[in-house]
């Protein structure tokens, strides 16, 4: 099965598709400053959780970019619901396809999608690019919390915090929040994942793909619990491009 069809079976209960709160996301209010007038650049921006509250409540120009036309339809079906068309725009394709006018956004977000843009560095590197001096970047992603007691060459584990913010930092942008994912947050996050696939396998017996997504989803389970749970947390770095 196509990852995006199995991302869209996974992730077919949230409509916030990282392990966090609403109650966290909306600490975004004020440490992105969020008012009327701003233009807003997600990259990866999923079924657009973040941007469709910002523009239910003030004048924004967003625009969202999205691999994954099952995401893609969500977030366009609700921004018209709302009303918010004219507010949002989202543009379906690989987000490095994307060429931003340089300097031009207020705040950049990849949320969980640095991925798309390449490796993390090279994320902050495109971010940065396309804000404005002394605009906004908001880039959440896996973070090493605790190191394996042995080496663990094969476990290929990210940077703690403190060395992402360094990353960021030598781009150009000084962080000036962090928002974290609690163990809590993360557990609810992927057993939202397992339960949605499970359930779609109990009432899909017969689907060609059905053993690849049973697969697919126990190694995704496995990771978390070998892997994620006892090692890595989940943060969103909040900084202000230098100018």
């Amino acid at each position: 099965m196509d990852s995006k069809d199995y991302w869209a079976i996974a992730e077919h209960d949230i409509e916030i598709q990282n392990p966090v709160t609403d109650r966290k996301l909306r600490l975004l209010d004020d440490y992105c400053d969020i008012r009327d007038g701003l233009k807003v650049l997600d990259a990866g921006c999923g079924k657009a959780w973040v941007m469709l509250q910002w523009a239910e409540r003030l004048a924004i120009q967003g625009t969202g970019l999205e691999l994954n036309p099952h995401f893609l339809e969500q977030a366009r079906r609700k921004s018209a619901e709302r009303g918010l068309s004219e507010k949002l725009t989202f543009i379906d394709g690989p987000a490095q396809d994307f060429s931003p006018e340089p300097a031009s956004y207020d705040i950049v977000m990849c949320l969980g999608a640095s991925f798309a843009l390449g490796s993390f560095a090279q994320a902050v590197d495109w971010m940065a690019a396309a804000a404005k001096p002394g605009g906004t970047l908001v880039i959440g992603d896996l973070t090493l919390k605790h190191h394996a007691p042995i080496s663990r060459p094969d476990l290929h584990l990210p940077d703690d915090a403190r060395d992402t913010i360094g990353v960021i930092e030598r781009h150009g942008a000084e962080v000036s929040a962090l928002i974290s994912a609690s163990d809590a947050d993360f557990e609810r996050y992927v057993s939202h994942h397992r339960h949605a696939v499970l359930r779609w396998a109990r009432e899909n017996p017969d689907h060609p793909e059905h053993a690849n997504v049973l697969e697919q989803s126990r190694i995704d389970w496995t990771f978390y619990l070998k892997t994620i749970r006892p090692y890595l947390g989940w943060t969103i770095f909040v900084a202000r491009r230098d100018g």
